[in-house]
Parts: C-alpha cells; structure tokens; sequence
C-alpha cells in the first residue's frame, strides 16, 4: 500500500472509520514490472496490465505510479465491481490534452458503448462538449447521467478524482472538493451481461487515456465527504513538505507494525503516539519500527523528539 502520510497539524482533523473496512479493491500501481497489477484490499481480484510503464508518483517516488502512452491499459474481472451504488477514486496527472471532441477514458466497467459506468477526461467531449473530467453512469431505463467539471486541467500537477453514485445522487469531487451533484431519480446503473472493466481505456477497447494514474480504490457504497478529506489529506501537501519533516511512516494505515523512514542526521529520538486530543499513548526510543496494535481504529499523531533537534516533528497516522 501507499506508504506515506504527511500533512501539517494545522489541518483540521477529521474523525475517520478505519480506511481499509471501507475498501472493496484497491490498486496502488506500485511496481509494475510484468503485466499482473496486485489487488490490495484483500480480495485478490488482480487485474493484467498491456503496455503500461511504472512511473514517479506525487511524491517523486520511482516506480510507484503508472504511466499510460495512448495505447496501454488494464484489463479487470468487472464482474465484481457492478455495483448498484459505487465510488471511485484515484489520483490522475494530466500531461496533454486531448483533440477537441474526444475523451480520454481513465476507468470503465460495462459491457458496451452506452452500458456503460465510467470516470474520463475529456475536450469538448460528445454533443454536450463536456471539458475537463467527466463522471457518466447509463441507466436501466437506457437514459444517461452525468457530471462534468467543465474546465480543461492544464497545471501537469496530480490531482485527486471522486464520482459517487448513490440511490438518488451523482457526485463528483476534484481535490476533495465537490463539482456538482446531479440527482438520478432511483435509476439503476447498467452494466449489460457480458460485463468488461478496463483503466485505460473505454470497454471497447478505444478511447484511450494518455497521462499517469495512481491509488484507484473502488466502493460498492457512496463515500462520504470525512472519508474522501481524509484520503486526499493523507498526502503531503509538496514534496518541500517531506524534506522539512525529516520523516515518515509506513504503512499507513495500518493495523500493528508502523515503520518509520528518517533524516540520516537523525541517530538518537523518541517517537511518540498521541491521540487528536494532545494525550501520549505510547512512546519508543531509537527504534525505526513500532507496534501499535494495542491503539483502536482512528487516526493519531505520531510525534518525533530528536535528542538534539531544535524542534519536535509530527505527522498523522491512521490505525485500522
């Protein structure tokens, strides 16, 4: 899993269930070296990458992202992910735009044009000329729904992608914060019977997307705005930021082990674990990798005191 979890104290802090009971599939992107792309929820539905390359991800981290030439995708066993409510998630770079009047699709599950739910980005896209990114579910009464952001993204920065659909809503969110909702009157999606899931690339095989993808989660439930906040917030806010900590922990979350990752400058420190509320739960000393099974699920502040440093240093962990 993502290994990283860095935002300043600043931040409000948000009371979270535990990220991984949320979780139905989640696929880092991390390694890929051959064409298997790992599930890591725990439900092992392993998708089969073609022509994908492992990239830098947001933090510059070699070989944690994917990138995807115009012609790479993965193929998934769709099946599972038609769901009558759902959320996907994922982090997207946009490098070029596409030609005007075409879309690039990031992740699609259906078993044809039109039966078809799916996340694309898009430049004056179909007769509606949709901009920027889209979120489209088709519906039992072959009626289609949408949320587009309207708006090209030409900043070549990551950015992170939510569309939900709940009995009666579409949402879809950018950096955590809501473009729209649209209200679907109890429509049921449509997926069709001989059901393909692909990232990449529509479930025909064409419209391929051009541009890197990281982290996609998917839900069988419409995710709420605490847990959306705290996914995207899970993440530095710049990579200036993981230089000035001098640290991090890894994995996050997690249920027992947290390993932490630090500054060579640091030889002697304390690391210790405090709830949202300032009290000390635990402490270790010169120890790299800590236990903290013994915490409920939520989310703590794990605080590092360097026996010379100037200033204490922290950063939010989450248990599961």
């Amino acid at each position: 899993m993502k290994s990283l979890l860095i935002i300043f104290l600043s931040l409000t802090v948000v009371s979270i269930k535990a990220q991984n009971s949320l979780n139905i599939f989640y696929y880092p992107l991390n390694n890929i070296y051959s064409s298997l792309v790992p599930d890591e929820s725990g439900n092992f539905n392993r998708g089969i990458a073609y022509n994908t390359m492992p990239a830098r991800d947001r933090f510059e981290q070699q070989d944690k992202a994917l990138y995807f030439n115009g012609s790479a995708y993965i193929k998934l066993d769709a099946g599972k992910y038609a769901f009558d409510e759902y959320s996907y998630s994922m982090w997207v770079k946009i490098i070029d735009q596409p030609y005007p009047g075409t879309a690039g699709f990031i992740f699609d599950i259906g078993s044809d044009y039109g039966v078809d739910q799916y996340l694309a980005y898009t430049n004056e896209y179909s007769n509606y000329s949709f901009n920027g990114f889209l979120g489209q579910g088709y519906n039992t009464n072959l009626s289609a729904s949408w949320i587009s952001q309207r708006d090209l993204v030409a900043d070549n920065q990551w950015h992170f992608l939510v569309y939900t659909r709940s009995s009666n809503k579409l949402k879809l969110y950018f950096d955590a914060n809501i473009i729209d909702s649209l209200n679907v009157d109890d429509l049921l999606p449509i997926y069709g019977e001989d059901i393909k899931g692909y990232i990449g690339c529509r479930n025909n095989l064409t419209q391929f997307f051009t541009g890197y993808i990281d982290d996609i989660r998917l839900y069988n439930y419409p995710i709420d705005k605490s847990l959306i906040d705290s996914l995207f917030v899970s993440f530095p806010l710049s990579i200036s930021s993981v230089s000035e900590l001098s640290f991090y922990a890894y994995p996050i979350p997690t249920r027992n082990k947290l390993n932490l990752v630090l500054n060579s400058n640091i030889k002697e420190f304390t690391a210790s674990i405090y709830s949202v509320l300032g009290n000390k739960l635990l402490s270790f000393t010169n120890t790299k990798s800590i236990n903290i099974e013994t915490l409920t699920e939520g989310m703590y502040i794990l605080k590092l005191h360097e026996k010379n440093g100037k200033k204490d240093k922290s950063i939010l962990i989450i248990k599961k």
